[in-house]
């Protein structure tokens, strides 16, 4: 008798075991109709998450840029400073990236490439999240808005992200998607936060910020607008002059992208020459690249287009750019756009006042994504690409596998690109010709020359079949330097007792 007296006592808030299973079922049967976004966003995140994994392991995964936050974050978890001798510049010198500070204790659990792999896809896929809850609170029920999450999760821009290794700009995904959510539904404090979570992602999150400011500004609130235009310029400065200047010694290194000279030249090319400026834009397919980008949405942002204009910033500047990978869908650069179009695009779709057309421009939207998935995309029976990787039980794999296994944890090694993401948990280790012939390392102002410390190199890991670019470099030390192991087309070596 007192034994189910005290069970009865025990249930939470003193309610019986029968009252807390009725708040179970009650608290199951609200969530069953939004539970097909969560399976859009669990499935997105299983695939891309096992996909990346598998070309990690079948060395697809390359020291740029995967290596690059793999041994920054190793580093940083292991209280050392950040100072990645892949590329010869600190971590957060080359980009203000100081939102992976909270990724470092990830690293105290599983360092490893893998949980930048699992990261960065549920973060991407978190960023349906946003879209689904704006779409529930401007057009109601469950399946449109389940529906226009899960057009998001088909981009080929979302997807080239997630497999152009890791990145950092992943997390502007949710959290620009969650700043704009706070914006229109009004929760100034969940807004004022996304948003400086969004400015320590990178330098250049102020080309989102301030444009979100200027709408708040407009249609919200004076006062928080301004500050939120006046923070983000701020921490633009800030991050570019003090931080990045003071780990790197000069503020950015890629303002080479800026066309005609930068600035001032292009705004003398505009007004002398304007048909060059005009020919430029017209070239390397940045035309093609903003339809890539607009067409999953079937343009219907254009109907009321201030939610999407939020994008115009950052995607001017991709298309501005001389770097062509800025205008790829391909590549990282696009990926917080992808979640401003879609927030955009269901603003205007709130503006169309008939259900049917409602219903009939949602289905058009998804038929258009699946379209560009199908083109442009990498997913499996819905794709025409397929991304060309090694299986881990690939021979060459097994190969690579055995020769990485001689090598000593704390050697000072130059390796192959590819080779790197497995042996970069080491205070210092250099992609090959690096440091025998310096390339794209340090302010890169050293290109083509042998750096001083070219005589500490204790081991190379390379491939028996150099290209004929690199394979100069190593006949001139190849006198230096023992074989300890080859297996088959891969050999490691160690510098020789005789070497310098």
């Amino acid at each position: 008798m007192s034994t189910a007296v005290d069970a009865a006592d025990t249930a939470t808030d003193g309610e019986s075991p029968s009252a807390l299973s009725q708040r179970g079922a009650r608290f199951l049967r609200a969530g069953i109709p939004h539970l097909p976004v969560v399976v859009f966003m669990a499935m997105y995140a299983a695939y891309f998450s096992r996909l990346t994994i598998e070309i990690y392991r079948g060395y697809g995964q390359p020291g740029f840029d995967m290596g690059l936050y793999d041994q920054g974050l190793w580093l940083l978890s292991r209280f050392h400073a950040p100072f990645v001798t892949i590329m010869g510049r600190d971590l957060f010198g080359d980009h203000a990236a100081l939102i992976l500070l909270l990724v470092v204790p990830l690293y105290w659990i599983y360092p490893s490439v893998v949980t930048l792999c699992v990261l960065q896809s549920i973060v991407l896929a978190l960023g349906a999240l946003p879209i689904y809850l704006v779409a529930r609170r401007y057009l109601g029920g469950y399946v449109v808005p389940s529906l226009l999450a899960g057009a998001v999760l088909l981009s080929p821009a979302l997807q080239g992200g997630n497999l152009e290794q890791f990145h950092p700009d992943c997390f502007l995904v949710p959290l620009v998607g969650f700043a704009i959510y706070a914006a229109l539904t009004w929760r100034p404090w969940m807004l004022v936060t996304c948003a400086v979570l969004c400015l320590l992602v990178k330098e250049d999150a102020a080309l989102l910020i301030v444009p979100l400011g200027i709408w708040v500004w407009y249609r919200r609130d004076q006062r928080i607008g301004a500050r939120l235009v006046v923070g983000s310029l701020l921490a633009a400065f800030v991050s570019v002059q003090v931080v990045m200047k003071g780990f790197f010694g000069v503020p950015e290194l890629h303002a080479d992208r800026i066309p005609f000279g930068g600035l001032h030249g292009l705004l003398t090319q505009t007004l002398r020459k304007p048909g060059t400026v005009v020919k430029y834009f017209l070239g390397q397919g940045r035309p093609f690249y903003l339809w890539q980008m607009a067409i999953p949405s079937g343009l219907l942002f254009l109907r009321a287009p201030e939610i999407a204009a939020i994008a115009a910033m950052a995607l001017g500047a991709n298309v501005l750019s001389t770097f062509g990978y800025q205008h790829l869908v391909q590549y990282h650069y696009s990926l917080a756009i992808v979640p401003i179009i879609a927030i955009g695009t269901v603003y205007a779709l709130a503006k169309v006042r008939r259900e049917q057309w409602r219903l009939t421009a949602t289905v058009a939207i998804v038929l258009l994504s699946l379209w560009s998935t199908y083109l442009w995309g990498e997913l499996p029976a819905l794709s025409q690409n397929k991304v060309p990787h090694w299986k881990p039980s690939n021979p060459e794999v097994h190969n690579i596998d055995a020769v990485l296994s001689a090598l000593p944890p704390n050697a000072v090694v130059s390796a192959q690109y590819s080779y790197l993401t497995h042996i970069d948990h080491r205070v210092r280790v250099y992609q090959w010709p690096t440091p025998f012939r310096a390339a794209y390392w340090g302010l890169l102002n050293e290109e083509g020359r042998r750096l001083p410390f070219a005589d500490q190199i204790q081991y190379l890991v390379l491939p028996v079949n150099l290209d004929s670019n690199t394979a100069p470099v190593f006949e001139q030390i190849r006198s230096q330097f023992v074989v300890v192991r080859r297996v088959g087309d891969v050999w490691l070596l160690r510098r020789s007792a005789s070497g310098p």
